[in-house]
């Protein structure tokens, strides 16, 4: 089987997302499954449904299934059932606004699933190109990973087409650093999600005929946890935290800015500011669409550097400095925004 079986496969869950949106923008009216604007938080025009992640899970998953019973590249069962566990936990807050620690748990039991499946790190490049193999902390550190980039992806998702936007251009390079690293099955799950996620923005991008609610922003973040730990983590050509890092930057910087406010200004971790990136380049004027945007063209541009870490640099030492240029200049970018303080300013539609 040549690498070019999954394009195929791409077109399928591409279409199948495009067309299975539109049937739940309707189910969602009809049953009256909307999201309503209240002036505060929610200040979109319109009754809307966020239940989008409905049509990416689906038209994942059904690819997914289809390329298993066509191919000889099978997946483990726990993985396919962590995933979804992942995912109806998002559904289920979509529903009945789980507590913070009712989302934990449906992502723990989801993580745990992921990890009995072998979605675990092995080991560790380090610089000057060691190796270190971690053993049983290997469990303890995959768990972390899954968890924090999980609720990374659905922390970011404050704007219309912000998690989607992000997790399609991550799922890309994702999949280009497994094939570059011959990992074929993380590299065909990569461009499955890319795919559905493809099919599903235009409905997301702003103006958002339809939100991808928390079901589909953790499912983004369970996925590309996963899929970064198969197809990226277990290279030991690079330091091997740099790739996944960069590749996955946006959110999880915007998730340490929002820890390090949170803390400083006292507050719990869980509970929601107007204090995100994404909120601060609102406040300096640019539209709704101009900040989508921007962040599409900071995510690419961590890809490009971790491709090119991946492939062309082969020192772990470099790839460590050059990841840590990177975020500090980042660091310095959203200390300019004022991304630690406590946010006074306009107001933005999502969740925050």
């Amino acid at each position: 089987m040549t690498v070019f079986w999954f394009i195929p496969f791409c077109i399928i869950a591409f279409l199948a997302a495009f067309g299975f949106t539109p049937l739940i923008m309707y189910f969602c009216r009809k049953k009256n499954f909307l999201d309503i604007p209240d002036g505060v938080r929610k200040i979109h025009k319109s009754p809307i449904s966020r239940m989008g992640g409905m049509a990416v899970f689906g038209s994942f998953f059904l690819t997914l299934i289809l390329f298993n019973l066509i191919t000889n590249i099978h997946l483990s069962p726990w993985y396919m059932v962590g995933l979804g566990i992942i995912f109806l936990t998002g559904l289920l807050d979509d529903f009945i606004t789980l507590a913070p620690w009712g989302k934990l748990m449906g992502q723990t039991i989801g993580a745990l699933c992921l990890i009995y499946g072998g979605v675990v790190i092995e080991f560790i490049t380090l610089p000057l190109n060691s190796l270190l193999y971690i053993g049983f902390w290997g469990i303890p550190i995959t768990f972390l990973w899954i968890i924090g980039i999980t609720n990374s992806l659905n922390l970011i998702d404050g704007m219309d087409g912000l998690s989607s936007g992000i997790a399609a251009i991550a799922s890309c390079t994702l999949g280009i650093i497994a094939l570059q690293n011959g990992r074929l099955d993380s590299a065909f799950i990569s461009f499955f999600l890319m795919s559905s996620v493809l099919g599903f923005l235009p409905y997301n991008f702003p103006p958002a005929k339809i939100f991808i609610g928390d079901s589909g922003a953790l499912f983004l973040g369970g996925v590309l946890a996963a899929v970064s730990v198969e197809g990226a983590l277990k290279s030991a050509t690079t330091f091997t935290l740099a790739v996944p890092i960069l590749i996955l930057g946006v959110p999880i910087l915007d998730t340490f800015f929002a820890i390090v406010r949170r803390k400083k200004n006292g507050i719990p971790i869980t509970h929601p500011d107007r204090g995100h990136l994404h909120h601060r380049l609102l406040e300096k004027g640019l539209s709704h669409r101009e900040v989508v945007l921007v962040f599409y063209v900071i995510s690419a541009s961590f890809s490009i550097f971790a491709i090119v870490i991946d492939r062309f640099l082969s020192n772990s030492t470099y790839s460590l400095l050059i990841t840590l240029l990177l975020f500090y200049i980042s660091w310095k970018w959203g200390k300019h925004l004022g991304v630690t303080e406590m946010s006074c300013g306009k107001k933005s539609t999502g969740k925050v």
